[in-house]
């Protein structure tokens, strides 16, 4: 499909041709990338690979969710095209991104903080948990996601503390839900461990 043009891409997408939607993606990839790894660099915000993959992943899904209806609104008024209105997307994207990151971590500061939402990664020594304050609760449960992958960590925070299903978490990610189980499992397991050890650190 590499001779069609960027319209019929465009209309392709908006009428839910899969394969139009691949093609798009495969197109406009590149682009998508260098705008993240742009801003994330002129943020000076560190990233590796995965975290690279994961904000791709999310501007896609924006671009083709409820209908294509980011892709309904470009009107290529002004000279703009279809490169410049996903540019714009991406770089919007990437920004809230950054907002919202922060924004969570000062909002977890307030909160009374507990491991319920995490399922089965409560401490095996559960009465440690309830000796240390809430403080030190949320710093536990920070440390443990900053020590995940950024994958695993981006699962844990769309899964367990945002709810979403396996199969939404699944689709954000574009792997299949028997790979998405297994991330799941490697990421509780990790954050679990995480948390053990540094519970007995405090405590000891």
């Amino acid at each position: 499909m590499k001779h069609l043009t960027d319209q019929t891409l465009l209309a392709g997408c908006i009428s839910g041709n899969r394969l139009t939607q691949e093609a798009f993606v495969k197109r406009f990839s590149n682009l998508v990338y260098t705008s993240v790894q742009y801003i994330l660099k002129a943020r000076n915000i560190s990233y590796c690979r995965s975290d690279l993959e994961d904000l791709h992943n999310t501007i896609f899904v924006k671009l083709f969710e409820r209908g294509c209806k980011k892709l309904r609104q470009y009107k290529g008024k002004n000279g703009c095209s279809l490169s410049s209105w996903i540019r714009l997307i991406a770089i919007r994207t990437v920004l809230d991104h950054i907002r919202k990151e922060r924004t969570d971590a000062l909002n977890w500061k307030g909160r009374a903080l507990s491991l319920d939402p995490f399922i089965n990664i409560k401490s095996k020594t559960p009465e440690i948990w309830t000796l240390i304050n809430k403080t030190q609760q949320f710093n536990l449960i920070r440390e443990g996601l900053r020590s995940l992958l950024p994958r695993d960590r981006l699962f844990i925070k769309l899964h367990c503390l945002e709810g979403l299903s396996i199969s939404e978490v699944a689709g954000m990610l574009r792997i299949s839900e028997g790979n998405a189980y297994s991330l799941k499992h490697r990421a509780i397991k990790r954050l679990k461990t995480k948390i053990d050890l540094t519970t007995e650190d405090i405590t000891s």
